[in-house]
């Protein structure tokens, strides 16, 4: 005697929504994933790109370069502005005469990125005229090197070194982002 499966067709819809509801964020995590690895690739630090989008969990909702790039600007801001709250408990504590100066010019200059260049950065994505963001991101990474070159020889903090080569790295991979856009 052969037996038929007979099923209830509210339970088949069941199955079916389940089946879709579980493959749908796979989908898209591939989608976003692919996106990260195609726009990565286009900048001069691959691994840094992938790495600093990859760990960020705004990346897996984002289907845009254009919400990449926004990520990888609010990175940019957000080691400058960790540098400057450092640089500031710096200052205070700081009683070597050579590095004061240069301590306050790391403070302005961070300041300055802070609040303009990231600032110019996002507007420039959001209205469709990358070239002023890439430049704004291209100008912070050597504020950044500019600060650390301000201190005597010998005397540069160990943490503004670290940081100045990530600020760098960002700013390079944001400003090369923004420039597939143009």
């Amino acid at each position: 005697m052969k037996r038929t499966l007979n099923t209830n067709p509210l339970l088949r819809l069941l199955i079916l929504f389940n089946i879709l509801t579980l493959s749908i964020p796979i989908y898209f995590r591939t989608t976003t994933t692919d996106l990260i690895t195609a726009t990565c690739n286009q900048t001069p630090d691959p691994n840094l790109c992938q790495a600093v989008l990859g760990s960020d969990p705004r990346s897996s909702e984002t289907e845009t370069i254009e919400g990449l790039i926004l990520i990888m600007v609010d990175v940019v801001k957000t080691g400058f502005s960790d540098s400057l709250q450092y640089v500031k408990e710096l200052s205070k504590k700081a009683r070597d005469p050579d590095i004061i100066p240069a301590l306050q010019e790391c403070i302005w200059v961070y300041k300055v990125v802070v609040e303009t260049s990231v600032e110019l950065a996002v507007k420039a994505v959001k209205q469709g005229v990358p070239k002023f963001g890439e430049k704004a991101m291209a100008d912070a990474g050597m504020e950044a090197q500019l600060c650390m070159m301000g201190f005597p020889e010998g005397k540069v903090p160990g943490r503004i070194m670290g940081w100045t080569r990530m600020l760098q790295g960002v700013c390079n991979v944001a400003a090369s982002m923004i420039k597939i856009l143009e």
